[in-house]
């Protein structure tokens, strides 16, 4: 159940600012106490980390990671929030507030991702995590979208997103969260997840963008064997008939649908196109 208190608090700091709760922007803010706390605890906090948080919103969890940690860097797009967290924060030395678009901007170096995210942002912000220095996420998702994020090879969620993530990172989900924890309360059940880089890749990947593009080409007929999306892809590279039939020829799993491949084998597929396709 949401805590009153915080209730009464997210209101009257809303009402006090003159703020509008903006659907388009996906605001849900936290009201929970409990989960509030048990995100803190799953950060792992120590005094030595820099956060970067994604959706300050009204500050409620902005405030909280400052306390436990040496700074926070908090992005928020929305314009009318961000003047009011500026005057809220003022004078707090270790809250940094960034007006932005947090898919757009550059972050700041930091060690910890730490956020409640719009729901409308996930997969951007997922992608260029996995791309920064940052090591540790924890993320308050959709819970489809972290279903997807975790689901094992053969699932109803396994796709795109579950192969790129387990490429260089490692997913768990750590709880569920009502939508009564949150005001408004959103149309669907949250998840916290924790996703933490590993130091290396989790399997081998010769090309990269060719990994990237066989694997969007793969789910995007997802219900089809491998045999007709991967002979379109390998025409629309311009590979003669012969080497697109020694590649053919190599791969074991053709019969097969791309769900029900996992992350390794759709890696080694794209290995021996990486191979036998000309220089």
């Amino acid at each position: 159940m949401p805590t009153e208190g915080l209730l009464k608090q997210t209101q009257s700091w809303l009402r006090t600012h003159g703020i509008t709760i903006s659907k388009t922007l996906g605001q849900h803010f936290l009201i929970n106490e409990q989960v509030l706390a048990r995100t803190l605890d799953y950060a792992d906090l120590n005094p030595t980390d820099t956060i970067l948080e994604i959706g300050a919103g009204i500050g409620t969890l902005t405030r909280a990671l400052a306390n436990h940690v040496r700074h926070v860097y908090a992005i928020e797009k929305d314009s009318v929030l961000f003047d009011a967290l500026q005057k809220e924060f003022e004078g707090i030395t270790n809250i940094t507030l960034i007006r932005g678009d947090a898919v757009k901007v550059e972050w700041p170096a930091t060690n910890k991702l730490v956020a409640n995210l719009p729901f409308g942002i996930s997969s951007p912000v997922l992608f260029k995590f996995l791309s920064s220095e940052i090591q540790t996420a924890l993320l308050m998702l959709q819970r489809e979208f972290a279903e997807r994020l975790t689901a094992s090879a053969g699932s109803k969620t396994y796709g795109r997103l579950t192969v790129m993530a387990t490429y260089t990172a490692t997913s768990e989900i750590l709880e569920y969260v009502a939508p009564n924890c949150f005001h408004p309360p959103p149309e669907v059940t949250s998840a916290l997840v924790r996703i933490r880089r590993c130091v290396e890749p989790a399997f081998t990947v010769m090309d990269y963008s060719l990994f990237t593009r066989l694997v969007v080409v793969l789910f995007n007929q997802r219900r089809k064997k491998i045999r007709t999306p991967l002979t379109a892809l390998l025409r629309e590279m311009e590979l003669k008939p012969n080497t697109i039939e020694e590649i053919k020829c190599q791969i074991p799993w053709l019969d097969h649908r791309a769900e029900e491949l996992n992350p390794e084998e759709l890696a080694e597929i794209a290995n021996i196109i990486y191979q036998v396709k000309p220089d």
